[in-house]
């Protein structure tokens, strides 16, 4: 097939609904596209093994983005690997402390936190405790400082997360910011999303693309997160969803409509069928 195309979809806000859930509607197009031979990929801050359980609700083929491009499989075989420079998570570190704020380090299929672990990861940990393999999830507390020094080697990405009081995250960002070796985005209003400096999710679309042989201009990417800019940037077509923040709509060069509504499944309807 000579004009295949790659499609990136980002998960929250953008394929997934509110509850979770993806349509069925978008679930079979996707899946429809794939048998006509174009390539689906999820691209996602989420966590690999959170991402892949995603991934395979909508599409068979087993292309994950995750950790906001710092960490890409196909087929659960390593693409992409990114990891956080010891000086970086140090520095960063070091500022959540000062800042008091929780912070939250992520591997494949671990979870490395400082203070408390929410609520939803202590649940998701207790129901994989007998898993193995992919499934597998743990929790690992790095309030010691032995545990953080022998576990840093993982970090793909970090996130941190203010659920009280938001506005304290423009000072947070503010001094990240000076940071060296790391890159500070948001995908959501309580949130920062740190990555290395060098990988975002524009730079694993990138490498997909190259790997399959598609280039730029055959390229859809969807998002409504500042996260997802790199890439809707980088697409020949980038389709803000009509939930996106006005950043991302201005950095998108389409517009669809919410998740709510299927906007992923009426685009490509129409774009591609």
């Amino acid at each position: 097939m000579t004009n295949k195309y790659l499609i990136c979809s980002d998960i929250d806000g953008t394929l997934l609904r509110q509850d979770q859930t993806v349509s069925e509607k978008t679930r079979d197009l996707i899946q429809t596209l794939e048998n006509d031979g174009h390539i689906f990929s999820i691209s996602t801050g989420r966590m690999y093994r959170s991402a892949r359980e995603v991934g395979f609700q909508v599409s068979k083929s087993g292309h994950v983005i995750a950790s906001n491009g710092s960490y890409a499989a196909i087929r659960d075989e390593e693409f992409l690997k990114t990891t956080l420079e010891e000086k970086a998570i140090r520095e960063t570190y070091d500022i959540m402390r000062d800042f008091d704020l929780p912070l939250f380090f992520f591997s494949t299929n671990t979870l490395f936190y400082t203070k408390e672990p929410p609520e939803f990861f202590r649940e998701l940990a207790d129901k994989s405790r007998l898993d193995t393999g992919h499934n597998s999830f743990s929790l690992v507390s790095i309030n010691d400082s032995h545990v953080f020094d022998e576990n840093m080697n993982q970090f793909l990405n970090a996130i941190v997360v203010s659920e009280d009081d938001t506005s304290r995250l423009a000072d947070v960002r503010q001094a990240l910011n000076k940071a060296n070796g790391i890159r500070v985005l948001s995908s959501h209003h309580n949130n920062l999303e740190i990555l290395p400096a060098n990988s975002d999710k524009k730079t694993a679309v990138e490498a997909l693309g190259k790997y399959y042989g598609i280039p730029r201009e055959r390229i859809i990417t969807f998002g409504d997160g500042e996260n997802d800019i790199g890439m809707l940037q980088y697409a020949g077509t980038g389709v803000a969803m009509a939930n996106a923040s006005d950043n991302v709509k201005a950095a998108a060069n389409q517009l669809t409509d919410t998740n709510e509504a299927d906007g992923v499944y009426k685009f490509l309807k129409e774009f591609i069928s």
